[in-house]
């Protein structure tokens, strides 16, 4: 094609543009609007429902939870009981033992202890004195060793249990009493056989 000297005009941006569609209007038929709300309150009740269930969950676990936990109480009890039984089972033989373990003193003490247990309360761990000086001052004697609850409270061993009649714990707090007093046994004339009974 032979040049004529004119310039062909280039095409603009907006030329290379595709035509726009004509807009067109959507009509929503009054069923389709009413089929539209009864999912709404569906959905809404269905969410109703969820939280009925997440409640009713909640209150489940928490119903297991107390009742795991009451039944742990319950095997806590048994055992204390187990131990209790036990322990009394063992009578005065095994407390002293047990009292020679917690306490640490050696196998010696062991003749004493038994003489001063059957003179302060002839093996009854709930034995009590209600008129002699102490009771008089307001502090009786309780328990397998006669110890006042002072003396009791200030001379606890670690590890053993804070009742006065228990028959371990009375023992330890004897044992520790004569120890801070007396330094051995066989110092004390109330844990010698062959001497006079004497409080100590």
């Amino acid at each position: 094609m032979a040049y004529t000297g004119k310039t062909r005009p280039h095409a603009t941006r907006a030329d290379r543009r595709a035509p726009a569609a004509p807009r067109r209007k959507i009509r929503v038929s009054p069923a389709a609007l009413e089929g539209q709300a009864a999912t709404f309150v569906a959905a809404g009740l269905t969410e109703q429902r969820y939280e009925a269930a997440a409640r009713a969950s909640r209150a489940s676990s928490e119903a297991r939870t107390a009742a795991l936990e009451e039944r742990r109480a319950e095997r806590r009890a048994q055992r204390r009981e187990a131990a209790g039984r036990q322990l009394e089972a063992a009578g005065p033989a095994g407390w002293i033992r047990a009292c020679l373990r917690v306490t640490g003193v050696p196998g010696h003490w062991y003749g004493g202890l038994w003489t001063i247990a059957q003179r302060e309360s002839g093996f009854d761990p709930r034995a009590f004195n209600g008129w002699d000086a102490n009771a008089v001052a307001g502090e009786p004697s309780r328990g397998l060793f006669q110890t006042t609850w002072p003396t009791f409270r200030a001379h606890h061993q670690a590890g053993t249990a804070w009742d006065i009649n228990d028959p371990v714990a009375n023992c330890a707090a004897a044992v520790n009493y004569i120890k801070s007093q007396y330094g051995d046994i066989s110092r004390v004339q109330q844990a010698d056989s062959g001497s006079a009974p004497r409080g100590y």
